[in-house]
């Protein structure tokens, strides 16, 4: 059958929003060092939007995953940890985008009855390179202009396993993976 890879998500929103930022934070900064002769609010403004935009840029390009299927498994592997599901195993595969992915996060964490909400979150997103809106570094001021983005409708994909299991996916290609699973499954 063969083996087709898939490549991840790099979404950069926290980074393009402190570019767009900085401007209004350096601004001042000049202007009242051009008026009064005195830089030093301009360079703590400089210090200050590269500081922001240096983490900006740390967070959206600190999380990696890879997909691949190969004959008869789904192979995930994220951070030093690889995992291997077998197409068979693979109940649902559908596409979803990040609103629905926090309602489907918020109704398991209402369904586990007790326990942590972390702990799900970390179980469901494990191999997701999307930041679905928790953790923005704008805690959540842009996270309905983002959600609105006409990339962002059904770009995620959310796999619902045999064991209960749940994982979120985030392949560049998210339609084309769900057809791949697909036929797969019919192969089997």
């Amino acid at each position: 059958m063969g083996s087709k890879r898939f490549r991840t998500q790099r979404l950069w929103h926290n980074t393009l929003i402190m570019v767009w930022t900085v401007p209004f934070l350096v601004l001042p900064g000049i202007i009242v060092g051009a008026s009064s002769g005195d830089f030093r609010l301009f360079l703590g403004t400089i210090i200050v939007a590269a500081s922001g935009l240096a983490l900006a840029a740390l967070r959206d390009s600190r999380k990696k995953a890879a997909y691949a299927i190969e004959d008869d498994r789904l192979v995930l592997s994220s951070a030093g940890e690889e995992r291997e599901v077998m197409i068979g195993d693979v109940l649902d595969a559908s596409l979803l985008d990040r609103v629905g992915a926090r309602a489907y996060l918020k109704e398991m964490t209402d369904l586990a009855g007790g326990r942590p909400e972390a702990e799900l979150r970390e179980e469901f997103m494990r191999f997701c390179t999307v930041d679905i809106g928790f953790s923005t570094l704008t805690l959540g001021a842009a996270r309905r202009l983002i959600d609105r983005l006409p990339s962002a409708k059904s770009d995620l994909l959310l796999l619902r396993l045999r064991n209960g299991q749940v994982l979120l996916l985030s392949p560049l290609y998210a339609q084309d993976m769900v057809d791949t699973l697909g036929r797969r499954k019919l192969q089997m």
